[in-house]
């Protein structure tokens, strides 16, 4: 699968659905047209008439889609909480919502994206969902049915479908789709309440025969009015379903086969769905009908046999992954009291050095094993794991994490720390234990800490991003982890915290970026190849991938340029780039690192922060790798 790729054809439905939507308010303004010339005794050709129609109905429509594109602005967290969802801690001790955890925190490791928040649907029903704008803002709403019902490679199976969802894409269509059928909507809702004004509306008002005859005029104009908007409406709103299903089935189908490439398993998802036809019954949340193109499994009634139904049938999806799948193999009786043992330790890692080719990094980035995150999580040491979910253990870490090994520049940093006592002294033992974590469970650990550290209020947040910049500034000198725990920490938190840290796209071509992409390619060179030959060498191969002819004429390697705030700003300027641009960067910089046939932990630490700052997830390469290049060196900060 290649991640951007799905991107692409993502953006190309979602431009399918403006099409579709924008046909369906021309019929809405012809045919309300047509009712309303009848009403009132107009002439069809009425231009006034057809010109106050279609004002009127594309001022409604467009406020309704606005208002509700707002909303859905602060991300997944709304739509969770539209159908009733509360936040799983990650300090829960309950245990099957402990399993569902570790199977979005496996999950989320090995695909290379920040740990999302997770939610439970207060309903008996088997499903789940996906939503968000982008990794940094979304959730994963789990009903409780499917928490207590589906055993652990089943609950696995169906993270794993909402995880493809978030690594294709597809929420962010999602979430258009319910913005702008919200606009239709408005106009059913608006048909409603002119029927129900009517009712109260005195039927004598006890004056002269023809105020009495206007009154009646007025009130059935009213009603016609009223009940016009109302079918018309939910003529768009049929329609819109239509559109929901069409756009969503054949995304479920690829959502189900990429969950098996995940996990290895189709027997999983495959008993989940023979569940949800067995068991599962209609959501109970009066707003599922928004958020029915979003779910695992169909979960609501369907009087049209099947025409609204977003996810395909389940024997077809069964079929497709599982055609040897045996119904009498799943335990139909499993309840929460029955959940069985967590599964043994996951086989070691390979432990000889990642030997990755160039044709295998964007497979890796878009088909992560869920084996190799629940290594990496059994990997860290019980004190790290317990600490991340733990608000103020984790704020701890993180600040442990970015103290120097030099004791003198080490107490300058402790100085520097604007915490109280409990804090310092809870980093300080962190930073004793922090030999036990390998190089790739410090990058797991960053992933792991962001869903509790959003747990912070929004002034908690500031102090520990203050701190965060102190501890890094007091250092004197930027490692490489440290820049990309920062990159990423901050950006999704950034994100989360504070609506004006998106960005929006303000470069479609490779040119006005070429001095960034040149420091990117050029940090890259530096910490992979020590011979100044080499590095020249892998630096002109990522230089031949970008779509620019003259690139390696223009833009020689001067590491000067490379160093890390140079590095820092290319990335943040990048954010701001196409997808296709974003691509084209990725895969040169991923030329560089895998030139010489080897990627180092230094390589793959830059390339994670680059990949993060593209929104292309980069799940992390079975440790251990060597810390350094035999051949390479760092790069200045």
């Amino acid at each position: 699968m290649d991640f951007f790729e799905h991107q692409s054809q993502a953006r190309k439905k979602t431009g399918w659905l403006v099409a579709c939507f924008l046909m369906a308010v021309v019929g809405i303004i012809g045919v309300l047209h047509v009712v309303f010339a009848l009403i009132f005794g107009a002439s069809m050709k009425d231009p006034q008439l057809f010109a106050s129609v279609a004002i009127g109905v594309v001022v409604l429509v467009a406020i309704g889609s606005l208002v509700k594109i707002i909303e859905l602005s602060r991300g997944g967290r709304v739509v969770a909480a539209m159908l009733g969802g509360e936040p799983i801690s990650p300090q829960t001790r309950d245990l099957a919502r402990q399993r569902l955890m570790n199977i979005v925190e496996e999950m989320a490791i090995a695909s290379g994206v920040p740990v999302p928040d997770v939610y439970a649907l207060p309903d008996v029903s088997i499903n789940a969902f996906a939503a968000g704008h982008g990794p940094a803002d979304t959730v994963i709403g789990v009903t409780t049915g499917a928490i207590e019902r589906l055993s652990r490679d089943e609950l696995q199976g169906v993270i794993a479908h909402e995880f493809s969802h978030i690594l294709h894409g597809d929420m962010r269509l999602n979430i258009r789709l319910m913005g702008l059928l919200n606009g239709i909507l408005v106009l059913a809702l608006l048909g409603g309440l002119l029927l129900r004004a009517t009712l109260y509306m005195p039927r004598d008002s006890g004056g002269s025969r023809e105020d009495r005859k206007n009154g009646a005029g007025l009130v059935f104009a009213l009603l016609a009015v009223g009940l016009a908007l109302y079918l018309v409406g939910w003529i768009g709103v049929f329609f819109g379903n239509l559109i929901k299903a069409g756009v969503s089935r054949q995304r479920e189908f690829l959502a189900d086969a990429s969950a098996v490439q995940y996990t290895r398993n189709p027997s999983g998802i495959a008993g989940a769905l023979y569940k949800i036809s067995r068991l599962s019954g209609r959501l109970t949340s009066p707003r599922a009908a928004e958020a029915s193109h979003m779910f695992f499994g169909n979960g609501l009634a369907d009087p049209w046999i099947g025409l609204f139904a977003t996810p395909p049938p389940v024997a077809e999806r069964i079929a497709a992954i599982a055609p040897d799948f045996d119904p009498s193999s799943v335990d139909l009786a499993l309840t929460e009291k029955q959940v069985p043992p967590p599964p043994p330790p996951p086989p070691p890692l390979p432990q000889e050095p990642a030997q990755l080719p160039i044709s295998k990094l964007f497979e890796q980035s878009a088909i992560p094993q869920s084996a190799l995150g629940a290594a990496l999580l059994d990997a860290l040491p019980a004190f790290a794991r317990t600490s991340s979910r733990e608000t103020h253990s984790a704020v701890s870490l993180v600040y442990a994490l970015l103290l120097s090994d030099d004791a003198n520049r080490r107490a300058v940093q402790m100085e520097s720390l604007d915490a109280p006592v409990s804090v310092r002294e809870e980093t300080m033992d962190f930073f004793g234990r922090r030999e036990e974590i390998a190089d790739a469970g410090r990058i797991a650990l960053v992933d792991l800490v962001i869903p509790t550290l959003r747990q912070l209020s929004d002034d908690q947040y500031r102090y520990f991003r203050a701190n965060v910049q102190r501890l890094i500034e007091q250092d004197g000198q930027i490692d490489l982890f440290e820049f990309v725990l920062q990159k990423v920490l901050l950006r999704h938190l950034d994100v989360f915290f504070s609506q004006s840290a998106r960005v929006s796209v303000k470069y479609r071509s490779v040119a006005p970026l070429m001095e960034e992409v040149s420091a990117l390619l050029g940090g890259i060179a530096l910490v992979g190849h020590g011979e100044p030959s080499a590095r020249e060498e892998a630096y002109r191969a990522g230089l031949c991938q970008l779509d620019t002819r003259t690139a390696s004429l223009e833009h020689p390697l001067l590491p000067e340029a490379c160093d890390l705030s140079r590095i820092d700003a290319a990335l943040d300027r990048l954010a701001e780039a196409a997808p296709d641009v974003k691509r084209v960067v990725l895969t040169a910089c991923a030329e560089v690192a895998a030139h010489d046939g080897m990627i180092n932990a230094a390589e793959y630490e830059l390339l994670r922060a680059i990949a993060d700052a593209v929104d292309c997830p980069l799940p992390p390469l079975p440790p251990p790798l060597p810390s350094t290049h035999p051949s390479g060196q760092t790069i200045p900060s």
